[in-house]
């Protein structure tokens, strides 16, 4: 289990600092790895004590000894710092993949990088572009007709790691990219393109 929250640990950092595909498979890899580990103490924790691990009671004793003393929080979380960081891995494995099936597909991720893919100035700078990263940052707000959009993701391309900066606009039902920058992550130049769409 340790090995896989090590592992999610580098290829988080892995991701957002682009080095790719190596970081997904990691990622992927460590949730494997981390199942693996859980399904085996929950199962030597049934041996050693004849039940699994009673997560609801430990909760509802939780929240009794810290209406007496808030405190009691911290002092139960160092007790159990093995249990409780082992939960705020796979919380945080579930909230990234739930995240990259929903937001980090929807309809403004795809408009940008259709947009960066197939836009001859920006392939000029990229190459082709290989592979995205998991993590992707998107504000958006819209209904069926309009709204709007900001988002960041990073990509590795032929000529290197890229980040990108977006802004779309939902016209009659249709996205847009209205703002685009490209950043250069290999050499740490500034903006290596932008443009503004009328």
């Amino acid at each position: 289990m340790s090995t896989g929250a090590i592992l999610w640990i580098l290829s988080w950092i892995g991701d957002t600092n682009g080095k790719l595909p190596e970081s997904t498979y990691g990622m992927i890899l460590s949730v494997i790895l981390t199942g693996i580990g859980i399904y085996f103490w929950l199962k030597f924790y049934k041996e050693i004590r004849g039940h699994y691990p009673k997560f609801y009671k430990k909760y509802q004793e939780l929240i009794r000894s810290m209406k007496k003393n808030p405190f009691n929080g911290i002092f139960f979380m160092v007790k159990h710092l093995l249990k409780f960081y082992t939960f705020i891995l796979v919380f945080s494995m579930i909230l990234v993949f739930i995240g990259y099936l929903t937001i980090g597909q929807s309809e403004p991720i795809k408009v940008t990088q259709n947009y960066c893919e197939n836009n001859i100035d920006i392939n000029k700078i990229t190459g082709k572009i290989k592979h995205y990263g998991i993590l992707r940052n998107i504000s958006s707000k819209w209904s069926s007709e309009s709204g709007s959009s900001e988002l960041s993701l990073i990509f590795v391309s032929e000529n290197g790691i890229f980040n990108v900066f977006s802004k779309l606009e939902k016209k009659n039902g249709v996205w847009k990219v209205k703002k685009l920058e490209i950043r250069n992550k290999n050499t740490g130049a500034n903006t290596v393109y932008k443009k503004l769409l009328n």
